[in-house]
């Protein structure tokens, strides 16, 4: 039996726009994953514990209601993993940010999925600089 990337991982996408949530939402469900969540605003902390065990949660900077920033350090101190997945460079990230793993959009269906599974594992999930 072969496995996929992202097998058994229980994932959410925080994206406010549609295409770029469905995109992912299928290319990680594709790579094993189950997306148990899809949401375009920050969730509060009924509907994250709703949403049961995450192993981590790809969250865009700008949901156009705001910045996820908090969000972020809600999940940070649950001990979450979380990725951005972002138009924004790495800079833009504060300071207690600032090593958190990230994506540079656009991103591809397979880089999103390997940065994942980096993340899952203990990797920073950082972009190269040279990339």
């Amino acid at each position: 039996m072969t496995t996929t990337p992202l097998t058994g991982l229980r994932i959410a996408i925080i994206e406010d726009d549609y295409y770029q949530a469905s995109d992912c939402r299928h290319t990680l469900e594709q790579a094993g994953a189950e997306v148990v969540a899809v949401t375009s605003q920050v969730p509060g902390p009924a509907l994250l514990g709703q949403w049961g065990a995450l192993d981590v949660v790809l969250i865009d900077i700008n949901l156009g209601q705001g910045l996820s920033f908090d969000f972020a350090r809600t999940l940070q101190a649950k001990g979450i993993r979380f990725v951005f997945l972002t138009g924004y460079d790495a800079e833009m990230l504060p300071e207690d940010l600032a090593g958190s793993a990230y994506l540079s959009k656009p991103a591809d269906g397979a880089r999103i999925v390997a940065t994942l599974a980096q993340v899952t594992r203990g990797g920073t999930g950082i972009e190269d600089a040279d990339e």
